[in-house]
């Protein structure tokens, strides 16, 4: 990383750029100046110097080049530090550091830096094309004593001249007075004529207006009446089509698909501070449902169903999930015991890819909070709250051995019953399961950690 790259560029900016835990290139403004030795001519500019007692990291470095590399800010700021190690390296070896105009860096026989600035660069702005000129010398001197050697030789004695009177100029000047004197006063009187006539024509004209608004009469016939029909979107079920921390994005998402021939809208924010996105919102469940499977045939396989709380979804009264087992292994035993409605629609949001073919299983690696094996999944759902529905679910059935996990790539939660080491046994627990009371599919999923 060229680091004195970045630092000039700011230096342009700023008065004060921080490398932090080694030191800060500071700018003061220099007022143009002249060399009387060398007849130069300097244009304004801006000094350079450090100061090592200033190394408290202001952001100013890290942000400038996490925006120009495009690179998250932490990051930005641990290259920096890298670089500074670096650099103190080469200064107690006895190096110098040589910054690019900017100037060079060395430690003294004290351990003191020294800093000796350069001026090939001009970090002034307001300077912006001006340099450095010479001016040639004037000799005044030369003319003058020119002057006082040939008066020595000839002298030279200045009289007055005497000039002819001539006395029709001034009566040519009083005339030409008379006249302007003349042509001003016969103008103000021409303008005064032009403002009396101008202002009896005004009032005239008021006067024949007013008259004429007296005798109009208005005849207004009655508009025909017009018929709107605004659509407003209601309903209990929503089609989502997505939910963003950023609301510009929301917007965006809306507008795209309103291009596109959806009805789309913000259905507001919820709890966890998401501005939600919907294809459509529907009264009708059935309706709602068949949207939703089109929806994931030809747009959008990640859309899923929301069901407002109180009409037909799955509804919660208290969910408690036990703090003593790490995330992503709590079994539906340690749920309580929570009162659920609509389970038809939290098992129809399901969306977990059920393979039909017996000799394909889905791989999952990194989860990092189960062991490796093979798993016997009923679902996945993208939300907390559906996980824990559908899990409490599972546990008002008698299935207290069921558990999920979470799968960063997808960003689902996959929930199971049963864990294997086997393969062949997993299989075989299939047909099985299958036919306990909750009544769905299922399928092997194998985890690689």
């Amino acid at each position: 990383m060229q680091l004195e790259t970045y630092i000039s560029d700011l230096l342009y900016r700023y008065e004060c750029v921080t490398i932090p835990e080694f030191g800060a290139f500071l700018t003061q403004r220099v007022s143009a100046s002249i060399d009387n030795a060398t007849n130069t001519f300097y244009a304004p500019s801006k000094s350079v110097s450090f100061n090592e007692q200033i190394q408290k990291n202001d952001g100013l470095l890290a942000h400038y080049i996490a925006d120009i590399e495009k690179i998250p800010f932490e990051v930005a700021n641990k290259k920096v530090a890298k670089r500074v190690k670096i650099l103190k390296s080469y200064l107690t070896q006895g190096e110098t550091l040589t910054f690019k105009n900017i100037g060079d860096i060395v430690l003294n026989n004290e351990g003191k830096i020294l800093f000796e600035p350069t001026y090939h660069l001009n970090y002034l702005t307001d300077s912006f094309g001006l340099s450095q000129f010479v001016s040639p010398s004037v000799n005044r001197e030369v003319y003058k004593k020119e002057v006082e050697d040939i008066e020595k030789v000839v002298p030279i004695a200045i009289t007055t001249e005497k000039r002819k009177a001539r006395p029709y100029l001034r009566y040519a000047a009083v005339a030409l007075i008379a006249l302007t004197l003349g042509g001003f006063a016969a103008s103000k009187y021409h303008v005064n004529n032009i403002k009396t006539h101008n202002q009896l024509a005004q009032e005239e004209a008021t006067q024949q207006l007013e008259s004429q608004i007296q005798q109009a009469t208005f005849n207004l016939n009655p508009l025909p009446a017009i018929t709107l029909n605004v659509t407003k979107q209601t309903g209990k079920y929503h089609v989502v089509a997505g939910a963003f921390r950023v609301e510009e994005n929301c917007t965006k998402k809306i507008k795209q698909l309103k291009a596109e021939g959806f009805k789309a809208r913000k259905l507001g924010v919820n709890k966890y501070g998401l501005h939600e996105v919907v294809y459509g919102s529907y009264e009708d469940r059935i309706e709602a449902l068949q949207a939703l499977r089109t929806v994931k045939k030809t747009h959008n396989k990640d859309a899923w169903l929301k069901v407002e709380s109180g009409t037909g979804s799955f509804k919660k009264t208290v969910t408690s999930l036990s703090k003593k087992n790490p995330e992503n292994q709590i079994k539906a035993s340690e749920i309580k015991e929570t009162t659920i409605s609509g389970i038809g629609d939290l098992l129809a949001a399901n969306e977990f890819n059920f393979n039909e073919s017996p000799n394909i299983i889905q791989i999952i690696n990194d989860v990092k909070t189960i062991e490796s094996g093979y798993y016997s999944v009923l679902a996945a759902y993208p939300t907390i709250e559906q996980r824990d529905a559908f899990l409490t679910y599972l546990a008002s059935k008698g299935m207290n051995k069921a558990g999920y996990f979470f799968d960063t790539n997808s960003g689902k939660y996959y929930i199971y019953h049963e864990r294997f080491n086997d393969l062949e046994v997993a299989k075989r627990s299939l047909s099985t399961e299958k036919n306990l009371s909750y009544n769905l599919k299922m399928a092997v999923v194998k985890v690689e950690n």
